[in-house]
Protein backbone atom coordinates (compact mmCIF):
# COMPACT_ATOMS: atom_id res chain seq x y z
CA UNK A 1 0.00 0.00 0.00
CA UNK A 2 1.31 3.70 -1.10
CA UNK A 3 1.05 6.43 1.21
CA UNK A 4 -0.09 9.94 0.22
CA UNK A 5 0.45 13.18 1.74
CA UNK A 6 -2.30 15.77 1.35
CA UNK A 7 -1.31 19.67 1.23
CA UNK A 8 -4.01 22.80 1.16
CA UNK A 9 -4.20 25.86 3.23
CA UNK A 10 -7.94 25.61 3.10
CA UNK A 11 -8.52 23.03 5.49
CA UNK A 12 -12.00 21.93 4.44
CA UNK A 13 -10.58 21.49 0.86
CA UNK A 14 -8.44 18.53 3.02
CA UNK A 15 -11.69 17.08 4.55
CA UNK A 16 -12.80 16.74 0.96
CA UNK A 17 -9.48 14.77 -0.17
CA UNK A 18 -9.61 12.81 2.11
CA UNK A 19 -13.59 11.88 1.27
CA UNK A 20 -13.44 12.17 -1.87
CA UNK A 21 -12.63 8.74 -2.74
CA UNK A 22 -11.96 5.67 -1.83
CA UNK A 23 -7.87 5.56 -0.73
CA UNK A 24 -7.87 1.56 0.04
CA UNK A 25 -9.76 0.13 -3.15
CA UNK A 26 -6.68 2.71 -4.76
CA UNK A 27 -3.87 0.19 -2.86
CA UNK A 28 -3.63 3.62 -0.97
CA UNK A 29 -3.14 5.17 2.42
CA UNK A 30 -3.24 8.80 3.74
CA UNK A 31 -0.20 9.18 5.70
CA UNK A 32 -0.85 13.04 6.65
CA UNK A 33 -2.37 15.76 5.55
CA UNK A 34 -1.61 19.51 7.04
CA UNK A 35 -2.39 23.04 6.02
CA UNK A 36 1.18 24.95 6.45
CA UNK A 37 3.83 24.65 4.16
CA UNK A 38 6.50 24.65 7.29
CA UNK A 39 4.71 21.64 8.54
CA UNK A 40 4.51 19.46 5.21
CA UNK A 41 8.39 19.63 5.22
CA UNK A 42 8.48 18.11 8.24
CA UNK A 43 5.82 15.22 7.46
CA UNK A 44 7.29 14.95 4.75
CA UNK A 45 10.89 13.90 5.88
CA UNK A 46 8.96 12.06 8.73
CA UNK A 47 7.03 9.58 6.42
CA UNK A 48 8.23 9.67 3.38
CA UNK A 49 4.93 9.58 1.03
CA UNK A 50 4.65 7.88 -2.58
CA UNK A 51 2.54 10.57 -3.51
CA UNK A 52 2.00 14.17 -2.90
CA UNK A 53 -1.22 16.10 -3.81
CA UNK A 54 -0.72 20.30 -3.07
CA UNK A 55 -1.60 23.13 -3.65
CA UNK A 56 0.16 25.70 -5.51
CA UNK A 57 -1.07 28.62 -4.01
CA UNK A 58 0.33 28.29 -0.38
CA UNK A 59 1.50 30.70 1.44
CA UNK A 60 5.08 31.59 2.46
CA UNK A 61 6.07 28.79 -0.15
CA UNK A 62 4.52 27.65 -2.89
CA UNK A 63 3.80 24.22 -4.34
CA UNK A 64 5.97 24.44 -6.48
CA UNK A 65 9.36 24.93 -4.24
CA UNK A 66 7.63 22.49 -2.09
CA UNK A 67 7.75 19.92 -4.92
CA UNK A 68 11.63 21.23 -5.63
CA UNK A 69 12.43 20.22 -1.95
CA UNK A 70 10.14 16.78 -1.40
CA UNK A 71 12.06 15.70 -4.85
CA UNK A 72 15.45 16.66 -3.45
CA UNK A 73 14.75 14.61 -0.58
CA UNK A 74 13.14 11.54 -2.47
CA UNK A 75 13.46 12.00 -6.65
CA UNK A 76 10.72 8.87 -7.16
CA UNK A 77 8.23 10.66 -5.39
CA UNK A 78 4.83 10.89 -7.32
CA UNK A 79 3.57 14.95 -7.48
CA UNK A 80 -0.07 16.09 -8.40
CA UNK A 81 -0.81 19.56 -8.29
CA UNK A 82 -4.07 21.56 -7.12
CA UNK A 83 -4.89 24.77 -8.04
CA UNK A 84 -7.91 27.23 -8.17
CA UNK A 85 -6.11 29.53 -10.84
CA UNK A 86 -7.50 28.53 -14.30
CA UNK A 87 -3.93 30.47 -15.54
CA UNK A 88 -2.11 26.92 -14.33
CA UNK A 89 -4.17 25.16 -16.59
CA UNK A 90 -1.12 25.42 -18.86
CA UNK A 91 1.21 23.62 -16.59
CA UNK A 92 -0.74 20.61 -17.81
CA UNK A 93 1.59 20.66 -21.36
CA UNK A 94 4.26 23.04 -20.17
CA UNK A 95 5.57 22.71 -16.47
CA UNK A 96 6.89 18.81 -17.36
CA UNK A 97 8.36 18.91 -13.74
CA UNK A 98 7.69 15.47 -13.65
CA UNK A 99 4.44 15.99 -11.87
CA UNK A 100 1.74 13.46 -12.75
CA UNK A 101 -1.18 15.82 -12.83
CA UNK A 102 -2.11 19.45 -12.83
CA UNK A 103 -6.10 19.37 -11.46
CA UNK A 104 -8.77 22.88 -11.13
CA UNK A 105 -10.15 22.64 -7.34
CA UNK A 106 -13.28 24.20 -8.49
CA UNK A 107 -13.65 21.65 -11.47
CA UNK A 108 -12.46 18.59 -9.48
CA UNK A 109 -13.78 15.86 -9.33
CA UNK A 110 -13.89 12.10 -7.91
CA UNK A 111 -13.34 10.69 -11.18
CA UNK A 112 -10.76 12.95 -12.31
CA UNK A 113 -9.09 12.84 -8.73
CA UNK A 114 -9.08 9.01 -9.39
CA UNK A 115 -7.67 8.79 -12.83
CA UNK A 116 -5.11 10.95 -11.41
CA UNK A 117 -4.10 8.17 -8.65
CA UNK A 118 -3.84 5.69 -10.86
CA UNK A 119 -1.77 7.39 -12.85
CA UNK A 120 0.82 7.51 -10.14
CA UNK A 121 0.28 4.03 -8.84
CA UNK A 122 0.91 2.90 -12.01
CA UNK A 123 4.18 4.66 -11.94
CA UNK A 124 5.13 3.26 -8.57
CA UNK A 125 4.22 -0.36 -9.38
CA UNK A 126 6.34 0.14 -12.43
CA UNK A 127 9.30 1.31 -10.28
CA UNK A 128 8.60 -1.35 -7.52
CA UNK A 129 8.38 -3.88 -10.49
CA UNK A 130 12.04 -2.87 -11.66
CA UNK A 131 10.38 -1.56 -15.06
CA UNK A 132 12.22 1.60 -15.01
CA UNK A 133 14.27 0.54 -18.14
CA UNK A 134 12.61 4.31 -19.84
CA UNK A 135 13.41 6.47 -17.10
CA UNK A 136 17.30 5.05 -16.58
CA UNK A 137 17.33 6.05 -20.19
CA UNK A 138 16.04 9.39 -19.84
CA UNK A 139 18.28 9.82 -16.93
CA UNK A 140 21.38 8.87 -19.01
CA UNK A 141 19.94 10.77 -21.92
CA UNK A 142 20.10 14.08 -19.47
CA UNK A 143 23.74 13.20 -18.65
CA UNK A 144 24.71 12.74 -22.01
CA UNK A 145 23.18 15.89 -23.06
CA UNK A 146 24.88 17.54 -20.62
CA UNK A 147 28.30 15.95 -21.53
CA UNK A 148 27.89 17.32 -25.00
CA UNK A 149 27.14 20.84 -24.29
CA UNK A 150 30.22 20.70 -22.04
CA UNK A 151 32.11 19.41 -25.12
CA UNK A 152 30.55 21.86 -27.46
CA UNK A 153 31.59 24.75 -25.36
CA UNK A 154 34.90 23.38 -24.57
CA UNK A 155 35.54 23.34 -28.21
CA UNK A 156 36.31 19.36 -27.96
CA UNK A 157 37.19 17.76 -31.37
CA UNK A 158 34.34 18.03 -33.98
CA UNK A 159 34.71 13.94 -34.82
CA UNK A 160 34.45 13.23 -30.94
CA UNK A 161 31.52 15.99 -30.25
CA UNK A 162 29.49 14.57 -33.44
CA UNK A 163 30.34 11.20 -32.19
CA UNK A 164 28.88 11.62 -28.71
CA UNK A 165 25.69 13.59 -30.04
CA UNK A 166 25.19 11.01 -32.31
CA UNK A 167 24.37 8.20 -28.82
CA UNK A 168 21.31 11.05 -28.13
CA UNK A 169 20.21 10.22 -31.99
CA UNK A 170 21.43 13.63 -32.65
CA UNK A 171 23.04 13.71 -36.30
CA UNK A 172 25.22 17.09 -36.68
CA UNK A 173 25.72 15.74 -40.38
CA UNK A 174 26.30 19.08 -41.84
CA UNK A 175 29.48 21.00 -41.45
CA UNK A 176 27.54 24.18 -40.67
CA UNK A 177 26.04 25.85 -37.09
CA UNK A 178 24.57 28.54 -35.85
CA UNK A 179 23.70 29.71 -32.77
CA UNK A 180 20.95 31.10 -30.86
CA UNK A 181 21.08 32.54 -26.70
CA UNK A 182 17.81 32.51 -25.46
CA UNK A 183 17.05 34.22 -22.21
CA UNK A 184 13.95 35.54 -19.72
CA UNK A 185 12.64 39.32 -20.24
CA UNK A 186 12.42 39.42 -16.34
CA UNK A 187 10.12 42.24 -16.05
CA UNK A 188 7.21 40.27 -17.51
CA UNK A 189 8.28 36.75 -14.98
CA UNK A 190 8.10 39.29 -11.63
CA UNK A 191 4.78 39.83 -11.33
CA UNK A 192 3.94 36.18 -12.01
CA UNK A 193 6.67 34.26 -10.55
CA UNK A 194 8.69 33.96 -7.44
CA UNK A 195 12.27 33.84 -8.06
CA UNK A 196 12.70 30.66 -6.05
CA UNK A 197 10.70 29.24 -8.89
CA UNK A 198 13.19 30.64 -11.56
CA UNK A 199 15.15 27.31 -12.50
CA UNK A 200 11.50 25.44 -12.63
CA UNK A 201 10.58 28.31 -15.05
CA UNK A 202 13.52 27.87 -17.10
CA UNK A 203 13.43 24.04 -17.54
CA UNK A 204 9.56 24.98 -19.14
CA UNK A 205 10.87 26.73 -21.41
CA UNK A 206 13.34 23.88 -22.37
CA UNK A 207 10.55 21.48 -22.52
CA UNK A 208 8.92 23.67 -25.12
CA UNK A 209 12.13 24.15 -27.02
CA UNK A 210 12.84 20.58 -27.22
CA UNK A 211 8.81 19.75 -28.13
CA UNK A 212 9.26 22.21 -30.98
CA UNK A 213 12.31 21.37 -32.04
CA UNK A 214 11.05 17.96 -32.95
CA UNK A 215 9.80 19.51 -36.24
CA UNK A 216 12.52 21.63 -36.46
CA UNK A 217 15.32 19.14 -38.32
CA UNK A 218 18.14 20.06 -37.27
CA UNK A 219 17.46 22.50 -34.43
CA UNK A 220 19.02 21.03 -30.59
CA UNK A 221 18.17 23.44 -27.51
CA UNK A 222 20.33 22.87 -24.17
CA UNK A 223 20.19 24.03 -20.79
CA UNK A 224 22.20 24.34 -17.55
CA UNK A 225 21.38 26.43 -14.52
CA UNK A 226 21.32 29.93 -16.89
CA UNK A 227 22.92 28.48 -19.83
CA UNK A 228 19.81 28.35 -22.60
CA UNK A 229 20.66 27.74 -25.89
CA UNK A 230 20.10 26.72 -29.38
CA UNK A 231 22.08 24.97 -32.58
CA UNK A 232 21.29 24.52 -35.63
CA UNK A 233 23.24 22.27 -37.78
CA UNK A 234 22.57 23.09 -41.57
CA UNK A 235 23.48 22.53 -45.15
CA UNK A 236 24.96 25.81 -46.69
CA UNK A 237 23.03 25.94 -49.99
CA UNK A 238 21.56 28.83 -52.23
CA UNK A 239 18.13 26.28 -51.99
CA UNK A 240 17.25 27.44 -48.47
CA UNK A 241 17.55 30.48 -45.59
CA UNK A 242 19.04 28.86 -42.98
CA UNK A 243 18.95 31.88 -40.89
CA UNK A 244 15.22 32.33 -41.70
CA UNK A 245 14.97 28.95 -40.41
CA UNK A 246 16.30 29.63 -37.00
CA UNK A 247 14.10 32.91 -36.87
CA UNK A 248 11.00 30.48 -37.38
CA UNK A 249 11.86 28.79 -34.91
CA UNK A 250 12.71 31.00 -32.08
CA UNK A 251 10.10 32.87 -32.83
CA UNK A 252 7.54 29.94 -32.43
CA UNK A 253 9.69 29.32 -29.42
CA UNK A 254 8.57 32.55 -27.79
CA UNK A 255 5.18 32.38 -28.96
CA UNK A 256 4.43 29.06 -26.84
CA UNK A 257 5.97 30.51 -24.22
CA UNK A 258 3.76 33.78 -23.88
CA UNK A 259 0.80 31.70 -24.52
CA UNK A 260 1.86 28.55 -21.76
CA UNK A 261 4.34 30.72 -19.75
CA UNK A 262 2.97 34.20 -19.75
CA UNK A 263 6.44 35.03 -20.33
CA UNK A 264 8.55 37.04 -22.93
CA UNK A 265 11.46 35.73 -24.04
CA UNK A 266 14.93 37.66 -25.49
CA UNK A 267 16.95 35.68 -28.08
CA UNK A 268 20.06 37.17 -30.18
CA UNK A 269 21.31 34.97 -32.47
CA UNK A 270 24.49 34.41 -35.03
CA UNK A 271 23.76 34.11 -38.37
CA UNK A 272 27.08 33.41 -39.88
CA UNK A 273 28.62 29.84 -40.58
CA UNK A 274 30.48 28.61 -37.23
CA UNK A 275 32.44 25.70 -37.16
CA UNK A 276 31.59 23.21 -34.52
CA UNK A 277 35.41 23.62 -32.43
CA UNK A 278 34.08 27.83 -32.67
CA UNK A 279 30.56 27.79 -30.96
CA UNK A 280 31.62 27.98 -27.30
CA UNK A 281 34.25 31.21 -27.49
CA UNK A 282 31.24 32.91 -29.72
CA UNK A 283 28.55 31.85 -27.20
CA UNK A 284 30.76 33.67 -24.29
CA UNK A 285 31.21 36.69 -26.55
CA UNK A 286 27.96 37.20 -26.86
CA UNK A 287 26.82 36.57 -23.06
CA UNK A 288 29.62 38.50 -21.77
CA UNK A 289 29.06 41.51 -24.66
CA UNK A 290 25.33 41.50 -24.65
CA UNK A 291 24.81 42.77 -27.59
CA UNK A 292 21.14 42.92 -28.07
CA UNK A 293 21.16 45.38 -24.56
CA UNK A 294 20.20 48.18 -27.07
CA UNK A 295 18.35 46.44 -29.92
CA UNK A 296 14.57 47.52 -28.62
CA UNK A 297 13.36 43.93 -30.23
CA UNK A 298 12.86 40.38 -28.25
CA UNK A 299 14.45 38.81 -30.84
CA UNK A 300 18.26 39.99 -32.56
CA UNK A 301 19.22 37.57 -35.28
CA UNK A 302 22.78 39.22 -37.29
CA UNK A 303 26.00 38.51 -38.91
CA UNK A 304 28.16 38.09 -36.78
CA UNK A 305 30.16 41.30 -37.45
CA UNK A 306 27.01 43.36 -36.34
CA UNK A 307 26.58 41.09 -33.10
CA UNK A 308 29.68 40.63 -31.88
CA UNK A 309 31.11 43.96 -32.95
CA UNK A 310 29.20 46.38 -30.75
CA UNK A 311 31.66 49.44 -29.32
CA UNK A 312 30.50 50.23 -25.78
CA UNK A 313 31.92 53.26 -23.85
CA UNK A 314 32.73 53.90 -19.91
CA UNK A 315 29.82 55.90 -18.22
CA UNK A 316 31.30 59.46 -17.98
CA UNK A 317 31.43 60.01 -14.38
CA UNK A 318 28.82 61.50 -12.41
CA UNK A 319 26.80 60.12 -15.38
CA UNK A 320 23.68 59.14 -13.36
CA UNK A 321 23.22 62.17 -10.63
CA UNK A 322 21.68 64.93 -12.50
CA UNK A 323 18.90 62.30 -13.29
CA UNK A 324 18.97 61.30 -9.71
CA UNK A 325 17.92 64.78 -7.91
CA UNK A 326 15.41 64.81 -10.89
CA UNK A 327 13.58 61.23 -10.31
CA UNK A 328 13.79 62.07 -6.26
CA UNK A 329 12.08 65.80 -7.09
CA UNK A 330 9.36 63.91 -8.56
CA UNK A 331 8.99 61.11 -6.02
CA UNK A 332 9.27 64.05 -3.42
CA UNK A 333 6.34 65.58 -4.99
CA UNK A 334 4.26 61.99 -5.43
CA UNK A 335 4.42 62.46 -9.64
CA UNK A 336 4.18 58.95 -10.39
CA UNK A 337 3.38 59.99 -14.58
CA UNK A 338 6.85 61.37 -14.65
CA UNK A 339 9.09 59.12 -13.51
CA UNK A 340 9.20 56.56 -16.80
CA UNK A 341 9.97 59.86 -18.30
CA UNK A 342 13.11 60.38 -16.30
CA UNK A 343 14.32 56.47 -16.64
CA UNK A 344 13.38 57.11 -20.18
CA UNK A 345 15.45 59.72 -21.18
CA UNK A 346 18.05 57.77 -18.45
CA UNK A 347 18.05 54.88 -21.34
CA UNK A 348 17.95 56.94 -24.13
CA UNK A 349 21.12 59.41 -23.20
CA UNK A 350 22.86 55.72 -22.38
CA UNK A 351 21.79 54.59 -25.49
CA UNK A 352 23.09 57.36 -27.54
CA UNK A 353 26.36 57.25 -25.54
CA UNK A 354 26.68 53.99 -26.09
CA UNK A 355 27.73 53.33 -22.46
CA UNK A 356 28.64 49.96 -21.69
CA UNK A 357 25.82 47.46 -20.74
CA UNK A 358 27.10 46.51 -17.41
CA UNK A 359 28.04 50.16 -16.21
CA UNK A 360 24.53 51.06 -17.03
CA UNK A 361 23.51 48.30 -15.05
CA UNK A 362 25.81 49.80 -12.22
CA UNK A 363 23.91 53.08 -12.77
CA UNK A 364 20.42 52.25 -12.76
CA UNK A 365 20.71 50.04 -9.53
CA UNK A 366 22.72 52.71 -8.14
CA UNK A 367 19.98 55.40 -9.37
CA UNK A 368 17.47 53.06 -8.00
CA UNK A 369 19.07 52.16 -4.55
CA UNK A 370 19.17 55.96 -4.08
CA UNK A 371 15.23 56.75 -4.72
CA UNK A 372 14.37 53.37 -2.82
CA UNK A 373 15.92 55.39 0.27
CA UNK A 374 12.85 57.94 0.09
CA UNK A 375 10.54 55.34 1.21
CA UNK A 376 11.68 54.92 4.55
CA UNK A 377 9.96 52.18 6.01
CA UNK A 378 10.77 49.98 2.47
CA UNK A 379 13.18 47.25 2.55
CA UNK A 380 14.17 46.94 -0.76
CA UNK A 381 13.67 44.35 -2.29
CA UNK A 382 16.81 42.59 -3.47
CA UNK A 383 14.96 40.12 -6.07
CA UNK A 384 14.18 43.00 -8.03
CA UNK A 385 18.05 44.36 -7.99
CA UNK A 386 18.86 40.40 -9.34
CA UNK A 387 16.66 40.23 -11.60
CA UNK A 388 17.84 43.78 -13.31
CA UNK A 389 21.44 42.24 -12.98
CA UNK A 390 20.45 39.67 -15.22
CA UNK A 391 18.67 41.05 -17.78
CA UNK A 392 19.62 41.21 -21.14
CA UNK A 393 17.63 44.50 -23.02
CA UNK A 394 18.05 48.15 -21.67
CA UNK A 395 13.89 48.04 -21.80
CA UNK A 396 13.88 45.20 -19.64
CA UNK A 397 15.97 47.08 -16.81
CA UNK A 398 14.23 50.29 -17.31
CA UNK A 399 10.78 48.55 -16.70
CA UNK A 400 11.88 46.77 -13.56
CA UNK A 401 12.83 49.70 -12.53
CA UNK A 402 10.03 51.77 -13.41
CA UNK A 403 7.44 49.19 -12.22
CA UNK A 404 9.20 48.81 -8.81
CA UNK A 405 8.89 52.82 -8.07
CA UNK A 406 5.21 52.85 -9.38
CA UNK A 407 4.67 50.19 -6.72
CA UNK A 408 6.10 52.19 -3.58
CA UNK A 409 4.23 55.41 -4.37
CA UNK A 410 1.21 53.22 -4.71
CA UNK A 411 1.54 51.92 -1.42
CA UNK A 412 2.76 55.19 -0.18
CA UNK A 413 -0.80 56.96 -1.51
CA UNK A 414 -2.91 54.00 -0.37
CA UNK A 415 -1.48 54.23 3.21
CA UNK A 416 -1.95 58.31 3.18
CA UNK A 417 -5.60 57.47 2.22
CA UNK A 418 -6.48 54.94 4.54
CA UNK A 419 -5.18 57.49 7.31
CA UNK A 420 -1.97 56.27 8.19
CA UNK A 421 0.74 58.29 9.20
CA UNK A 422 3.38 57.97 6.78
CA UNK A 423 7.17 59.31 8.08
CA UNK A 424 8.89 61.82 5.53
CA UNK A 425 10.59 59.70 3.52
CA UNK A 426 14.35 59.96 4.61
CA UNK A 427 14.35 61.35 8.11
CA UNK A 428 14.59 58.00 9.70
CA UNK A 429 17.78 57.60 7.76
CA UNK A 430 18.98 61.35 8.41
CA UNK A 431 18.37 60.42 11.91
CA UNK A 432 19.97 57.51 12.27
CA UNK A 433 23.34 58.65 10.60
CA UNK A 434 22.85 61.51 13.02
CA UNK A 435 23.15 59.07 15.86
CA UNK A 436 25.95 57.38 14.24
CA UNK A 437 27.67 60.74 14.40
CA UNK A 438 26.90 62.00 17.37
CA UNK A 439 31.07 62.72 18.73
CA UNK A 440 31.67 64.79 15.41
CA UNK A 441 30.47 68.28 14.02
CA UNK A 442 28.48 67.10 11.11
CA UNK A 443 27.14 69.59 8.49
CA UNK A 444 24.85 68.83 5.29
CA UNK A 445 27.75 68.80 2.87
CA UNK A 446 28.53 65.47 5.18
CA UNK A 447 25.18 64.15 4.53
CA UNK A 448 24.25 65.18 1.47
CA UNK A 449 27.61 62.98 0.54
CA UNK A 450 26.02 59.64 2.26
CA UNK A 451 22.65 60.02 0.66
CA UNK A 452 24.63 60.64 -2.81
CA UNK A 453 22.59 63.52 -3.56
CA UNK A 454 23.78 67.48 -4.51
CA UNK A 455 24.68 69.40 -1.09
CA UNK A 456 22.42 72.38 -2.39
CA UNK A 457 19.58 70.15 -3.10
CA UNK A 458 19.90 67.90 -0.03
CA UNK A 459 19.51 71.73 2.16
CA UNK A 460 16.67 72.66 0.39
CA UNK A 461 14.83 69.41 0.44
CA UNK A 462 15.42 69.25 4.39
CA UNK A 463 14.09 72.43 4.50
CA UNK A 464 11.17 71.44 3.22
CA UNK A 465 10.88 68.28 4.71
CA UNK A 466 11.27 69.52 8.48
CA UNK A 467 10.81 73.10 8.07
CA UNK A 468 14.39 73.56 9.95
CA UNK A 469 17.56 74.32 8.14
CA UNK A 470 19.92 71.30 8.85
CA UNK A 471 22.26 72.84 11.20
CA UNK A 472 19.12 74.30 13.29
CA UNK A 473 17.67 70.88 13.10
CA UNK A 474 21.40 68.50 14.15
CA UNK A 475 21.50 71.28 17.21
CA UNK A 476 17.91 70.68 18.29
CA UNK A 477 18.34 67.25 18.56
CA UNK A 478 21.27 66.76 19.93
CA UNK A 479 20.22 69.28 23.08
CA UNK A 480 17.23 67.31 23.31
CA UNK A 481 19.97 64.51 24.30
CA UNK A 482 21.65 66.57 26.19
CA UNK A 483 18.85 67.63 28.68
CA UNK A 484 18.10 63.96 28.95
CA UNK A 485 21.79 63.00 30.17
CA UNK A 486 21.99 66.26 32.49
CA UNK A 487 18.75 64.87 34.27
CA UNK A 488 20.06 61.33 34.26
CA UNK A 489 23.44 61.14 34.59
CA UNK A 490 26.50 62.33 36.33
CA UNK A 491 28.66 63.66 33.92
CA UNK A 492 30.39 66.74 33.67
CA UNK A 493 29.54 68.96 30.98
CA UNK A 494 33.16 68.68 29.71
CA UNK A 495 32.53 65.13 29.10
CA UNK A 496 28.76 65.83 27.84
CA UNK A 497 29.64 68.35 25.08
CA UNK A 498 32.44 66.69 24.03
CA UNK A 499 30.11 63.06 23.29
CA UNK A 500 28.14 65.59 21.63
CA UNK A 501 30.26 67.01 19.19
CA UNK A 502 31.19 70.49 21.02
CA UNK A 503 34.74 70.99 21.92
CA UNK A 504 34.13 74.03 23.11
CA UNK A 505 31.95 74.26 26.86
CA UNK A 506 31.00 77.54 26.16
CA UNK A 507 29.84 77.29 22.63
CA UNK A 508 27.47 74.21 24.07
CA UNK A 509 26.55 76.19 26.86
CA UNK A 510 25.47 79.10 24.03
CA UNK A 511 24.05 76.13 21.94
CA UNK A 512 22.24 74.81 24.94
CA UNK A 513 20.55 77.85 26.02
CA UNK A 514 19.58 78.97 22.66
CA UNK A 515 17.18 75.54 22.10
CA UNK A 516 16.21 75.46 26.06
CA UNK A 517 15.81 78.81 27.58
CA UNK A 518 18.54 78.88 30.28
CA UNK A 519 22.02 77.88 30.43
CA UNK A 520 22.65 73.72 31.33
CA UNK A 521 23.90 74.53 34.65
CA UNK A 522 20.55 76.41 35.26
CA UNK A 523 18.86 73.28 33.79
CA UNK A 524 20.19 70.94 35.67
CA UNK A 525 19.99 72.46 38.94
CA UNK A 526 16.08 73.27 38.25
CA UNK A 527 15.70 70.09 38.04
CA UNK A 528 17.86 68.77 41.07
CA UNK A 529 15.22 71.09 42.84
CA UNK A 530 12.41 69.59 41.79
CA UNK A 531 13.29 66.21 42.43
CA UNK A 532 14.18 67.19 46.02
CA UNK A 533 11.11 66.52 48.88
Amino acid sequence: MYRVMLIDDDIPMLKVLQQMVEWERLDLHVAGSTYSSAKALLMFKETLPDIVITDIGLPKKSGLELAAEFTAIKPEVRIIFLTCHEDFHYAQSALKLDADDYLLKDRLSAEQLEESLRKSVARLKARDAGNRIEAAAGVHAGLLRRALMQMVMDGTHPEQTRAHAAQLGIAWSYPWFMLGIVNLHYSAYEPLYNRSNLQLIRYAVFNIALEIAESFEGITPFIEQEHFFVLYNYRDNLAGNAAAYLQSYLEELQRQCAVFLKLTLVSAAVADKLALQAIGAVYQQVRQGRPEFYGGSPLMIAAMGQVLDRVYYPAPQGFGEAFRSRLEQHILDKDAATLREVLEQFGSEARSRKIEPGEFIEELVALLRSAEMLFARRKPEEDMYFYIGEARTMEDALELAAARLEHLLREQQTAAGNGVHAREPRLQVIQAFIDQHLAENITSIDIAQFLYLNPSYFSRYFKRLTGLSFTDYVHQYKMKIAANMLKNSGQTLETLAMALGYSDRAYFSKVFKKYTGMTPSDYKSRKQLRRTP
